[in-house]
């Protein structure tokens, strides 16, 4: 099963024993909260070797008339535009979803490289040689597509889309959060996070493979964004783990939209795989946003919070392939643990 912590005061932050360990690790990429200059070398260099093939591609057709003799196109400056397409890939904040097409696109140019050589030597039919340079032409346009492609998965990334669950990633959760924090200190509005941790996603992995894991998540997802208010936001902060958002909140009316879900996860299966119905049970820790503690430290109390529930969690090592049971409460100190 699965727990709930839940803080009130951001001072009991020192109690956990978490907050200088594994949190710190997870947490130590977010501490600058600024990606700008980043996302601005990721789009010149793939300006940089998207106007590097397109002046290429220009050089040939000025010398189409001229294709049948050596050396008439231009070498492909392949290694240049393979050094820039690695630069926006580094700048990147999640290069995972382009990293295909970005093999695809070097293979390309590879072959197109090969076509130049081809052209460049000597003892060519003029029918050939035609054969070729229309060829090179050919390939050089569709690289040049398959580049604003991915000049366009990129420019997705940024936005914090989330690609298997819908939900914004954590680029946009950073977004939000130094969003509601200003307004926190600005007019002394609340606003409360929870970071929630399936419970035994691995076997959900492990029992009925990765594509079914994947449903599992966007599931998932789909419950949290239909038990939020529409000024709410859910996001998925990696792996099995998601946050939800929730401004004009407290903390105990945050642990009642957690209820919420977790009822709802206890009447409905999450999904069925093959005629099995999985149910879903998750930990959960939440904080407030605290205009005298930095975001870090608050993303570290919600961090610390949800292992403190999860250690406390009587059924951890159970399948979730079964409803939950029903639910006990922890009221000591400023910890609740629920049993979900």
């Amino acid at each position: 099963m699965s727990a709930l912590a839940i803080t009130t005061n951001i001072d009991t932050i020192t109690q956990h024993p978490r907050m200088n360990s594994a949190a710190g690790s997870k947490l130590a990429a977010m501490d600058s909260w600024a990606y700008e200059g980043a996302e601005s070398a990721g789009s010149e260099a793939i300006r940089m070797a998207r106007s590097l093939l397109s002046s290429w591609l220009q050089c040939c057709l000025r010398q189409g008339a001229d294709r049948q003799k050596p050396r008439a196109v231009a070498a492909l400056p392949i290694e240049t535009i393979e050094q820039h397409l690695g630069q926006a890939m580094r700048s990147a904040f999640d290069a995972n979803t382009p990293t295909t097409a970005c093999a695809a696109l070097m293979a390309e140019l590879q072959v197109m490289d090969e076509l130049v050589s081809r052209l460049a030597a000597e003892g060519k039919s003029q029918p050939e040689a035609l054969r070729i340079y229309d060829a090179i032409v050919e390939g050089g346009l569709a690289s040049f597509q398959r580049l604003a492609e991915i000049e366009v998965e990129l420019t997705q990334q940024r936005a914090g889309l989330d690609p298997l669950t819908g939900l914004p990633g954590r680029r946009a959760l950073q977004q939000r959060l130094l969003a509601e924090y200003a307004w926190v200190r600005r007019h002394a509005h609340s606003c409360v996070l929870a970071l929630i941790d399936l419970d035994q996603f691995k076997l959900v992995n492990d029992r009925y493979g990765h594509l079914a894991g994947d449903r599992y998540l966007g599931a998932f997802a789909t419950v949290l964004q239909a038990e939020l208010r529409p000024y709410d936001a859910a996001f998925r902060y990696g792996g099995d783990e998601f946050v939800i958002c929730l401004p004009q909140t407290t903390v105990e009316q945050a642990s009642t939209v957690v209820e919420r879900i977790r009822n709802r996860l206890q009447r409905e299966p999450l999904l069925y795989v093959h005629s099995q119905a999985l149910f879903a049970r998750f930990s959960a820790g939440i904080a407030a946003l605290d205009p005298d503690a930095t975001i870090t430290q608050i993303l570290c109390e919600a961090d610390s919070l949800l292992y403190a529930a999860k250690s406390r969690s009587p059924r951890a090592g159970e399948f979730p392939g079964s409803r939950a049971g029903s639910s006990e409460v922890w009221t000591e100190a400023s910890v609740g643990n629920q049993r979900l």
